[in-house]
C-alpha cells in the first residue's frame, strides 16, 4: 500500500512540478526577451537567430529559479489537495508518521538541489556568458546599430547623443552634448553642444580604433568657457590671502552669466570614443565565471586579467560562489516548508496555492537577492547573507512540520 502511494504522491509532485517549471520558465524568458531585446529587434539590430540563440541560452539559465519554484507551487497544490480530501488524515490513521509519508517529496527535492547545483554551478554560468555574448556582440560588431531615432544614447565615452529620425546611415536632426575629459576628483562637465540637420554615421575597423565618426552638415556649434581652475595642489600652495582671492574670484565667474562662444558650418567632423563600450565589455561579471574561475580568482585575482580582462571584486567572488551553493539547497528547503504551509491551507482551489507560492517564493528570493545587492559591500558580509533564507525557512519548516507530527 505503501509502495503504491510513495508512486502516486512522487508521481503528483513530478507532474504538478514539471507544468509548474515550464510555466514559469516561459514567463520568465519572455519577460528577458520584452527587457532586453524587443528595441534592438524591432530596429533590425539583432537577427532572427540571435533571438533564437538568446532563448535557447535563457531557457537552462531560468531553470535555476524556476525548478525551486516549481517545486515549491506543486508541493503546495498536492499536500494542499491531499488534505482538503481527507487522504493524509486515513494515511495517518493507518499509522504512519508524517514523515513516513513526506518521504518521496523530500527525495525528490533532494534529487531537485542535486538537479540545480549542476544548473547553478555548470549550466547557469556558460548560459549567462552566451547570453551577454549575444546582446553585445551584434553593438561591437556594428556600433552604428546603437543610434535609434527618438532615443538617447548614453553608452559612449563623453557624449550624449540624440537623433529626431534615422534614415539608413544618417540621423536627422541630430543633438551632441560633448562633456569635458574627467578629472580626478570631479565628475566630467558639458564643454560643447551641437546641433546637425543631418549627420552620417562612419565606422572603420572599431575593434583597432576603437571609435565612430559623425560627418555632420549645416552645424551649430555652442562652446561653454568654464572659470579656470587651478590644480588641487597650486591651490593648496597658496598663502591663506591667495586662496580666499581666488575662492572669490571663482564664485564670481559661477554665478555670473557663463561665456559662451558659438560658431555655424556647412561641414564637420566628430570623433567619439567608444572605449566606454569595450571597458564595459572586458569587465568580466561573476555570474559567468565557473567555479574553477570563481577558486582562482579568490586565490589570486590577477589570473583573471587576461587578454584586458577586468575581473571582478574578492567580495563579489566569495559572495557568488556561496550564492550558488545556497541557492542549490533551495528546491529542499522550500518543499520542506512547503508541505506544512499546503496541509495547513487545506484548499483545493490552485489560487491559493499559487499565491501561497508566491509569498514564499518572494521572500526566500528576496532574502538571497540581498546578498548580491550588497555584493560588493564586504562590510555587509554578503557572502552569509546569501545562507540566511535557508536557515530562515528551514528552521520554519522544521517548527511547522514537528507541530503537525504531534497532532
Amino acid at each position: 500500500m505503501l509502495r503504491i502511494f510513495d508512486r502516486y504522491l512522487g508521481r503528483q509532485v513530478l507532474v504538478s512540478t514539471l507544468f509548474a517549471v515550464t510555466l514559469l520558465s516561459v514567463v520568465l524568458v519572455l519577460g528577458q526577451i520584452f527587457k532586453t531585446l524587443l528595441d534592438k529587434v524591432v530596429e533590425g539590430i539583432l537577427s532572427p537567430e540571435a533571438v533564437v540563440k538568446f532563448v535557447a541560452y535563457s531557457f537552462p539559465w531560468s531553470l535555476s529559479f524556476t525548478v525551486p519554484w516549481g517545486i515549491l507551487t506543486a508541493v503546495l497544490l498536492v499536500f494542499g489537495r491531499l488534505s482538503a480530501d481527507n487522504e493524509l488524515i486515513a494515511l495517518r490513521m493507518s499509522g504512519q508518521s508524517l514523515w513516513r509519508i513526506c518521504t518521496p517529496v523530500l527525495v525528490l527535492a533532494l534529487l531537485a538541489s542535486g538537479l540545480c547545483f549542476w544548473i547553478n554551478t555548470v549550466v547557469a554560468p556558460h548560459s549567462f556568458v552566451e547570453i551577454r555574448k549575444t546582446t553585445q556582440k551584434a553593438v561591437l560588431q556594428d556600433p552604428k546599430s546603437i543610434f535609434r531615432p527618438d532615443t538617447l544614447v548614453d553608452e559612449l565615452s563623453g557624449f550624449f547623443i540624440f537623433a529626431e529620425s534615422k534614415q539608413g546611415e544618417k540621423l536627422k536632426n541630430m543633438q551632441v552634448i560633448e562633456l569635458q575629459p574627467e578629472r580626478a576628483g570631479d565628475r566630467a562637465r558639458p564643454a560643447r553642444y551641437y546641433f546637425s540637420r543631418e549627420a552620417e554615421v562612419t565606422a572603420g575597423n572599431v575593434q583597432k580604433t576603437r571609435e565612430i565618426s559623425l560627418d555632420m552638415k549645416d552645424n551649430f556649434i555652442m562652446a561653454r568657457n568654464w572659470p579656470g581652475e587651478l590644480p588641487s595642489d597650486q591651490v593648496a600652495a597658496l598663502n591663506p590671502e591667495e586662496r580666499e582671492a581666488y575662492a572669490e574670484n571663482l564664485r564670481l565667474e559661477r554665478e555670473g552669466m557663463p561665456e559662451v562662444s558659438h560658431i555655424i558650418t556647412d561641414e564637420s567632423e566628430l570623433s567619439v570614443s567608444l572605449n566606454k563600450m569595450f571597458e564595459k565589455n572586458a569587465k568580466l561579471k561573476v555570474d559567468g565565471l565557473t567555479m574553477s574561475q570563481l577558486r582562482t580568482g579568490l586565490a589570486n585575482p590577477s589570473a583573471l586579467a587576461v587578454d584586458g580582462a577586468i575581473p571582478p571584486s574578492h567580495s563579489s567572488m566569495l559572495t557568488e560562489l556561496n550564492r550558488r551553493l545556497s541557492f542549490s539547497l533551495a528546491c529542499f528547503v522550500l518543499a520542506f516548508v512547503g508541505i506544512p504551509f499546503g496541509i495547513t491551507a487545506q484548499r483545493r482551489e490552485t489560487s491559493v496555492g499559487f499565491v501561497l507560492s508566491l509569498a514564499v517564493g518572494i521572500s526566500y528570493f528576496a532574502l538571497i537577492m540581498l546578498g548580491g545587492i550588497w555584493q560588493n559591500t564586504p562590510e555587509k558580509y554578503p557572502q552569509i547573507w546569501v545562507w540566511v533564507p535557508n536557515v530562515i525557512f528551514g528552521l520554519l519548516g522544521l517548527f511547522l512540520f514537528m507541530r503537525l507530527q504531534r497532532r
